[in-house]
């Protein structure tokens, strides 16, 4: 049988997003993993704990509650929205995978405001949209006018992440409403890293039918393993989103664990604002650094670009693989040659991390 025959050519032309696990690059257990973002401050301890309680109280014999009604419960009254304005999702990228299903369609444009996740591309160009890329100014703000300019009858959805992966800056809520009251179709502003950054544009969903405010349990939790995400919209966005999505899409012991870490949230808070403390220490000890410029940061990770010369970004974070520091080069993206992004991990990790970047500047 020719399987291609039978294959649809968006699926055939999609470039797989791999993943390489640390598996795959060592087996060292002296890793100092500052590349995916996840949150290592987060409380193992209490996160145990959460985790043990969940298995107690689950028969895991039985369908977990449809649509994740459990998490999206807990979820909306933790927001402060009804559960019929909440939709939940095997993780943040699935609840991007849901809205392109629910929204796009061949011959659909996607916006989206890049440099940024690549995710948003990719589920795009899988269900047949074209994205349409309106690239950030050069000192990473969002140029608004360019963005709309872009937009036509064709365009549905517009992707914003803010704090943006991997520039790492908030956008002023200013820009996301001019984006709603001009843009003639849906508003998704990433809040992935919101908890770390000033503020969210949370509650303009009770103002804009149009907008979507996408977050996770990844960052903030630190429970990048448990896979929850959610977004939080007007209730016939969400009705969309639920039509497309499968009856048991997320798992009883993550329903239950989430709702375990709501309870918890001050624990969880004072964590948070331990990585911004270490973010800020980690952003002054990298100033003080030649041959790098480091950028603001409103999230868990800084930005910095390599200014040393005949030294690329590429290079720099093979020579600190080698040291068993692993970080992620973003150096092929639009407006970010030699730039490389690195996660705010513990003071050990970061120093960690300091030690083996002197010494790669220093070769």
């Amino acid at each position: 049988m020719n399987i291609d025959k039978i294959v649809p050519k968006e699926v055939k032309n999609i470039i797989c997003y791999e993943v390489k696990t640390i598996e795959d690059r060592k087996s060292s257990e002296q890793i100092v993993k500052m590349d995916f973002n996840e949150n290592f401050a987060a409380p193992a301890d209490v996160i145990q704990k959460i985790v043990v309680e969940a298995c107690k109280d689950v028969d895991v014999r039985a369908y977990p509650p449809p649509k994740g009604g459990l998490a999206v419960k807990a979820i909306a009254d933790f927001v402060g929205f009804s559960d019929c304005e909440v939709s939940v999702a095997n993780g943040a990228d699935e609840i991007m995978d849901l809205l392109m299903k629910a929204f796009v369609r061949k011959g659909t444009k996607v916006l989206v405001a890049e440099p940024s996740f690549p995710m948003y591309t990719f589920f795009a160009e899988l269900y047949g949209g074209t994205k349409v890329s309106a690239f950030l100014e050069p000192d990473f703000s969002l140029n608004v006018n360019n963005l709309l300019s872009k937009a036509d009858k064709k365009t549905s959805l517009l992707f914003v992440c803010s704090p943006n992966n991997p520039t790492a800056n908030q956008f002023p809520e200013s820009d996301i409403k001019k984006l709603l009251n001009e843009f003639n179709g849906l508003v998704v502003v990433d809040e992935a890293y919101a908890d770390f950054a000033s503020g969210s544009v949370l509650n303009l969903v009770k103002d804009y039918d149009n907008l979507v405010v996408l977050r996770s349990f990844s960052k903030a939790f630190g429970l990048a393993g448990v896979r929850l995400g959610y977004l939080v919209a007007d209730k016939q966005v969400v009705n969309y989103v639920q039509k497309v999505t499968g009856p048991f899409n997320v798992n009883v012991l993550t329903q239950r664990i989430v709702a375990l870490a709501l309870q918890q949230w001050s624990v969880f808070k004072e964590r948070i604002d331990h990585v911004k403390q270490e973010r800020d220490w980690l952003l002054s000890k990298l100033k003080e650094l030649k041959g790098i410029t480091v950028f603001p940061s409103d999230a868990n990770f800084l930005l910095f670009k390599v200014t040393k010369d005949n030294l690329t970004s590429a290079t720099v974070k093979q020579r600190l693989e080698t040291r068993n520091v692993l970080v992620k080069d973003r150096g092929h993206l639009p407006l970010l040659e030699n730039c490389i992004r690195v996660t705010v991990g513990t003071r050990s990790m970061n120093q960690a991390f300091l030690s083996a970047l002197k010494q790669t500047l220093e070769e």
